[in-house]
């Protein structure tokens, strides 16, 4: 019986070895930010993102450690067109750069964190994100503080073009997230 037990677990150990993932698809770099004491959410993404990573590895870390994502701000998509272009022109171009850039530093596959370092209005720091994996669809998701990455002035700047609406209160929290579709391919 002992045999038996050792020869199934051997079995499923080289089928779990034989297993390779690779990304498919586009990835969404997602974010929500937040105006009114109410703290009410808006919620957007970017229609411009470049991925560059590995094509394929035995694991979720080999597969995604050291990819990376840069972004083009003047792209932004939160639904309304004037929104929009407010967005570029009273925060993201009041920052160093059109672009923002992120890195997979590091994973912890069994606390599901991964570790990425955001390279925004030149300055870079590593934000720590929750994962998860579930039928082909990895997605992360942290929270950045805009003055640690010193864009209070750009904040101030929107909140001032907005301040009506944004009833006097423009957050500096902003949650961020990406989605990517991994294809997972295990056994002969």
């Amino acid at each position: 019986m002992k045999k038996i037990a050792l020869t199934i677990l051997a079995a499923a150990t080289m089928a779990m070895a034989d297993c390779s993932y690779s990304q498919s698809g586009d990835i969404a770099v997602n974010w929500t930010a937040f105006k009114t004491p109410m703290k009410k959410g808006v919620n957007g993404m970017f229609r411009s993102v470049v991925y560059k990573g590995a094509e394929k590895g035995a694991s979720l870390t080999q597969l995604l450690k050291g990819a990376q994502v840069m972004v083009q701000t003047n792209n932004v998509d939160s639904g309304n067109k004037g929104r929009d272009a407010k967005l570029v022109q009273f925060f993201f171009n009041q920052m160093d750069g059109q672009m923002l850039e992120a890195r997979i530093v590091d994973m912890d596959e069994s606390s599901k964190i991964v570790l990425i370092e955001v390279l925004m209005n030149g300055k870079g720091l590593n934000v720590p994100m929750a994962y998860s994996y579930d039928k082909g669809v990895f997605s992360a998701n942290g929270v950045i503080d805009l003055g640690d990455f010193k864009a209070l002035d750009a904040l101030a700047s929107i909140n001032r073009a907005c301040y009506d609406l944004h009833a006097g209160k423009t957050w500096q929290d902003v949650n961020i997230g990406f989605v990517m579709k991994v294809e997972e391919r295990c056994g002969k």
